[in-house]
């Protein structure tokens, strides 16, 4: 199996390819009729563009507006020119606008082929960041959660202040951890954890009281 092979089922697989400022972008594939979804743009995506050319690139979804998700963007884009998904808020960070935009709220479906994701909208680390969740229909698929820089092994992605953090915590109440243990969280950066694991830590984190100042880079435990 290639070492980008994130699984490879019989409906759809995923690669990572990490490119920019060390960043994680995923490209799934439908097994059935090869077309794919890219999530995220880091800058010099080379790997990226060279393993999407062996696939119909059907759409682009973009986790948060951060440079470093969209600077390579208009490459892709321009290689690519297919509807593009980003939470409203975040979409000025893109450096051209596509001339198809997909809906992200939370609950829109976005479907490739057999591939069919749900954007869930989860702000906090930016006003517009949005999570993606891919739910496995049959037994030797897992489930995934593309999360982007709202969780990471261990804790959230870093908050600008304590609201920040507060309504990071919230989106991750409310969309994130009422999904299985199974689920297996791929962010925007790093390795990867499961639901069950930081749900874990998480409430590890919520029994004591906050530091009402506290923000930037927190961990759970």
């Amino acid at each position: 199996m290639p070492t980008n092979m994130v699984h490879n089922g019989s409906a759809w697989s995923i690669q990572r390819y990490i490119s920019g400022f060390a960043n994680n972008a995923f490209l799934i594939t439908c097994a059935k009729t090869n077309k794919s979804v890219i999530i995220d743009t880091p800058a010099s995506p080379v790997e990226l563009i060279t393993a999407a050319n062996l696939t119909e690139v059907s759409a682009i979804l973009i986790t948060h507006g951060h440079q470093d998700h969209v600077e390579g963007f208009e490459k892709v884009y321009g290689l690519f020119p297919v509807s593009t998904g980003i939470g409203t808020s975040d979409s000025a960070s893109l450096p051209l606008t596509p001339a198809s935009s997909i809906d992200v709220s939370t609950g829109a479906r976005i479907e490739v082929g057999q591939i069919a994701l749900e954007a869930r909208f989860t702000p906090g680390h930016t006003p517009g960041s949005t999570c993606y969740v891919l739910s496995a229909e049959s037994d030797d698929e897992k489930s995934f959660v593309f999360s982007g820089d709202t969780l990471f092994p261990g804790g959230p992605g870093r908050s600008s202040s304590n609201d920040a953090l507060k309504q990071i915590v919230s989106s991750l109440q409310d969309q994130i951890y009422t999904l299985p243990d199974d689920y297996v969280v791929l962010p925007g950066h790093g390795e990867f954890t499961d639901i069950g694991t930081s749900r874990n830590e998480f409430d590890q984190f919520m029994s004591t009281p906050w530091d009402a100042s506290q923000s930037g880079d927190v961990t759970w435990i």
